[in-house]
C-alpha cells in the first residue's frame, strides 16, 4: 500500500518533474547539435539564444511588438468566437441551415492559410489582414464543436430545467454551461493556438509594421541574425503556452471531450 506521502512527493515530480526533465533533454541534444555543426549562423547555441532572449526583455520593440500581435489576436479571435456561435446554433437547431453553412467551413478549413493570406492581401491592407485571418482560422473550430456539444444536450435535464421554472441566467449556469464547457474548452483551446500561429504566420508574410512577425522576418531577411530569429520564435512560443494556460485556468482544467471518452 502506497502511503499519502509518497503520493503527495510522486505527483510533483511526475507533473514538473518529468516536463523539466524533457526539455533539458532536448535542449542538450540541440546543444550537441549546434556544436558539431559548429557554424552559428546556421544553428546557434542555446547559451546565445538565451542571451537573445532575455536581452530582448530590456527593450521597447519587444512590448510593442507583443502589443500589436496580440491585439490583433485579441480583435480576430473575439470576432471569431462571436461568429461561430451565431453558426453552431441555428445549425443545433436546423439540419437545413447546417447543410447550407457546412460547405463553407470545410472550404475554409480545408484551404492553406497560405492561400487564405494571398488572397485576402488583396482586399486588406497588413495591418488588419493577420486579425481577419485569425477569425478564419477560429470559426469552424467553434461552429463544429459548439454545434455538436448542442446537439449531445440531455433532453430530460432541459425538461427539469423547464418544470423548476428555471431562469436564463439559472439555465445557464446549472445546466448549459456545466454540458458545453468541455465542448467550448477545448473548442477555444485549439482554436486560440491556431490563431495565434496563423497571426504571427500573417505578421511575417505581410511584414505588419511593429508586430512579433515583422520581428522575426527583420532578424531573418536584414540582420541575418539567426540566434535572434531563434530568441523572437522563442517569444511567439512561450506567448502560445501562455495563452493555452489561460484557458484552461478559465475553465477550471475540465477535462476536454476527448479525455472524458478516454476515460470512459
Amino acid at each position: 500500500m502506497v502511503s499519502a506521502n509518497a503520493v503527495w512527493i510522486e505527483k510533483p515530480l511526475i507533473r514538473f518533474g518529468l516536463p523539466i526533465l524533457s526539455v533539458c533533454f532536448w535542449i542538450g541534444i540541440w546543444a550537441f547539435a549546434a556544436w558539431r555543426v559548429g557554424v552559428p549562423f546556421v544553428l546557434p547555441t542555446p547559451a546565445s539564444v538565451f542571451r537573445d532572449f532575455f536581452s530582448l526583455f530590456g527593450t521597447r520593440n519587444l512590448y510593442l511588438a507583443l502589443l500589436k500581435s496580440l491585439l490583433s489576436l485579441a480583435v480576430g479571435f473575439a470576432a471569431g468566437v462571436a461568429i461561430g456561435v451565431l453558426f453552431a446554433v441555428p445549425s443545433a437547431l436546423s439540419k437545413l441551415f447546417d447543410s447550407v453553412v457546412s460547405p463553407v467551413m470545410t472550404i475554409i478549413r480545408a484551404t492553406p492559410v497560405a492561400s487564405f493570406i494571398i488572397i485576402a492581401w488583396v482586399f486588406l491592407n497588413n495591418r488588419i489582414l493577420p486579425g481577419f485571418i485569425c477569425l478564419l482560422m477560429v470559426v469552424p473550430i467553434v461552429w463544429s464543436s459548439l454545434a455538436e456539444g448542442l446537439r449531445a444536450l440531455d433532453p430530460a435535464l432541459s425538461e427539469v430545467a423547464k418544470v423548476y421554472r428555471f431562469g436564463f441566467r439559472k439555465t445557464v449556469r446549472l445546466y448549459l454551461f456545466p454540458a458545453l464547457s468541455p465542448y467550448l474548452s477545448s473548442a477555444l483551446s485549439t482554436s486560440l493556438g491556431l490563431g495565434w500561429k496563423a497571426t504571427v504566420a500573417t505578421e511575417i508574410l505581410v511584414r505588419t509594421p511593429a508586430s512579433l512577425g515583422y520581428m522575426i522576418w527583420d532578424a531573418k531577411a536584414w540582420n541575418v541574425d539567426t540566434s535572434k530569429l531563434f530568441a523572437w520564435t522563442l517569444v511567439v512560443i512561450l506567448v502560445s503556452i501562455l495563452l493555452d494556460g489561460l484557458i484552461r485556468f478559465a475553465f477550471g482544467n475540465r477535462p476536454t471531450k476527448k479525455r472524458r471518452e478516454n476515460r470512459a
